[in-house]
């Protein structure tokens, strides 16, 4: 009877517990308020900015910050955004919660124009809009529950019974739940970002451009599988994007 009730509480928890996203209506678990998850992503991004070299007053600086600022104000989210160019030289950007974005020097060389700067950043724009951050939380805060629920169901199972349950829950935890979301919210952004680059007037087809070129670049170097990734393979980027261009023209 206790564990029934457990249970029921934990199914009932989740359902109330799930947000719209915006542009896209998939519902979403949210256990975390954004006002928690904006101060998190503020305190991280001070953190990393104070530890980095941040680049300004350069023309590569003030792109990044231009197209930030055109494209948050077609996301409608009043988050107070910021957008940063650091040195590294790593081929990368991120978005923190609440509008934080940083982009490494090393991603500039294969950014030829405002056109894929608006790529990448409306993809992390996207995430931040999508509060992609805060349902990653979410799911990981269910995983935990949902093994101390386990925990409480197998109480006065034998010790083989135990091991074998935690052994296939915790291969589900990694493969089964959390690595496909990320693969969902990876395309989710791809998506957001297509929309926002359509409201300001950017050329779309320089999504497909920059992927082509990360293609391009991630063959010259050893591949993650892509069942295993937490991001989508280049080739299956590029085709959901020319896609989705195809929908939001």
């Amino acid at each position: 009877m206790k564990t029934e009730f457990l249970s029921l509480a934990f199914v009932s928890f989740f359902l109330f517990s799930c947000a719209s996203v915006k542009y896209t209506d998939r519902k979403a678990l949210m256990l975390i308020s954004e006002d928690e998850e904006i101060k998190m992503g503020e305190n991280a991004f001070s953190e990393i900015i104070s530890k980095s070299k941040v680049i300004k007053n350069t023309p590569q600086a003030e792109a990044v910050r231009r197209v930030g600022l055109k494209l948050s104000a077609a996301s409608g989210k009043n988050f107070n955004w910021e957008f940063v160019l650091v040195e590294d030289k790593q081929v990368n950007a991120f978005c923190l919660p609440g509008g934080k974005i940083v982009f490494y020097s090393g991603i500039m060389p294969l950014l030829e124009n405002d056109d894929e700067i608006a790529t990448v950043m409306s993809h992390e724009i996207a995430h931040a809009v999508a509060r992609h951050g805060a349902e990653r939380m979410s799911q990981q805060t269910l995983v935990n529950a949902a093994g101390n629920l386990a925990a409480l169901i197998l109480e006065g199972k034998s010790q083989q019974t135990k091991d074998a349950f935690y052994s296939a829950y915790g291969f589900g935890a990694a493969a089964g739940i959390l690595l496909p979301y990320s693969r969902k919210h990876e395309f989710e952004a791809d998506y957001i970002g297509l929309i926002l680059m359509k409201k300001s007037g950017y050329e779309l087809n320089a999504a497909v451009n920059f992927w082509q070129k990360m293609k391009a670049m991630s063959e010259k170097s050893p591949k993650t599988p892509n069942f295993l990734s937490t991001h989508p393979s280049d080739e299956n980027r590029i085709k959901n994007i020319e896609k989705k261009i195809a929908e939001i023209r």
